[in-house]
């Protein structure tokens, strides 16, 4: 462990800032990690591939073999990486027993500076990287052909300008400004768009052959046709006309706390209303129910005429008339004075049968006694 922590002070005196040590809860050495640059002098510009370099020191270092990785590389396709890391195991191997950290990022520093050109396809063409191709390194060490990032930062603008046209003017005053991208890892990297217009496309992009539609790509289309015809039966391609109108609406998981607790009250209002229509129900178990039914006066039979008109009540002057003694004047001058016996008898054999008749003086006299 001796040797381990005087190789950690030697890294840190001359890397500084550059090299990463990640030790444990009891402080010791877990991790040595750094960054590696070719070498270009002091022109920093033209450090166009790196790759970071892990080592992990085993239990019994140096006289037990580290462990390392080469991660996050830059501009380096996988042949390139392969001969790196078929280098540093070479030199494990032969400095087993002493500190070998240093030699390491030496090793990986050599082949950066030999080959320092990036290496693999770029992402927009696809075509590699040959000789007297320019290309341009974004700040985040992603290399493309001049010519394809300028196309590709005039998409992006143009897809921007597009989308900010679509915005109301009240939102178009507090929009973004446009913001170039990286069209690998999506970082910020500094609009170039002007200073690469004049760019010359890559090599073999101007040598590619015409395109043309071979036997193996319309076999190729046919299978895609049938698997999308499949995939669309099962609901699972968007239509972008018939889902054009169609809203998502987002909510926070305050709007979600708000719904479910709406929903709690509703649910508990519904089990309260028939809880209260239980107890306001009277406790007898009787179903009668009173039935209204439309009734008509029964008028006794008359016995004459006469006797159906003095049942009738008559409005003239906006008063009620009962005595109709009046209109039997002639009547009871015509007819004789019955006596007072006569009177008395009939009137009580009347009262007593119940079933005897009125006579036409009687019925004129009953009218002012009432």
């Amino acid at each position: 462990m001796d040797a381990l922590q005087d190789e950690v002070e030697s890294l840190e005196a001359i890397l500084m800032d550059d090299v990463c040590i990640k030790r444990t809860a009891s402080g010791d050495v877990d991790l040595i990690e750094t960054t590696v640059l070719p070498l270009t002098g002091e022109d920093d510009e033209q450090q166009y591939i790196c790759v970071t370099l892990q080592v992990q020191p085993t239990p019994g270092y140096p006289d037990v073999s580290p462990t390392f990785k080469l991660l996050r590389p830059r501009g380096l396709d996988d042949a390139r990486l392969e001969a790196i890391r078929t280098a540093c195991n070479l030199k494990i191997k032969e400095s087993l027993g002493f500190p070998v950290v240093f030699d390491l990022i030496e090793v990986v520093r050599e082949h950066l500076t030999g080959s320092n050109l990036p290496s693999g396809q770029c992402v927009v063409c696809l075509y590699g990287f040959a000789e007297g191709d320019e290309f341009t390194r974004t700040e985040c060490f992603h290399y493309l052909h001049s010519y394809c990032l300028a196309r590709h930062l005039n998409a992006l603008r143009r897809n921007y300008q597009e989308e900010f046209e679509k915005l109301p003017a009240w939102l178009q005053k507090t929009a973004d400004p446009f913001q170039a991208l990286c069209p690998v890892c999506r970082e910020h990297i500094s609009d170039e768009s002007d200073s690469l217009k004049c760019a010359m496309p890559p090599s073999e992009l101007i040598n590619a052959p015409d395109f043309k539609v071979t036997q193996e790509l319309r076999e190729m289309q046919q299978r895609m046709s049938q698997l999308y015809l499949q995939q669309k039966s099962r609901g699972a391609i968007i239509d972008v006309k018939a889902d054009s109108a169609a809203v998502i609406s987002i909510e926070t998981e305050e709007d979600v706390r708000r719904r479910r607790r709406r929903k709690e009250a509703e649910a508990a209002k519904k089990l309260e209303g028939p809880a209260k229509d239980e107890a306001l129900k009277p406790t007898s178990s009787s179903t009668f129910a009173p039935v209204v039914q439309e009734t008509h006066r029964v008028m006794p039979e008359p016995t004459n005429n006469n006797y159906q008109h003095h049942n009738r009540r008559h409005y003239r002057g906006n008063r009620r008339h009962q005595h109709h003694g009046h209109h039997h004047r002639a009547d009871r001058d015509r007819e004789p004075n019955p006596g007072s016996a006569g009177g008395t008898s009939g009137g009580s054999s009347a009262a007593t049968t119940g079933t005897g008749k009125q006579t036409k003086s009687q019925s004129a006299c009953s009218g002012p006694t009432r």
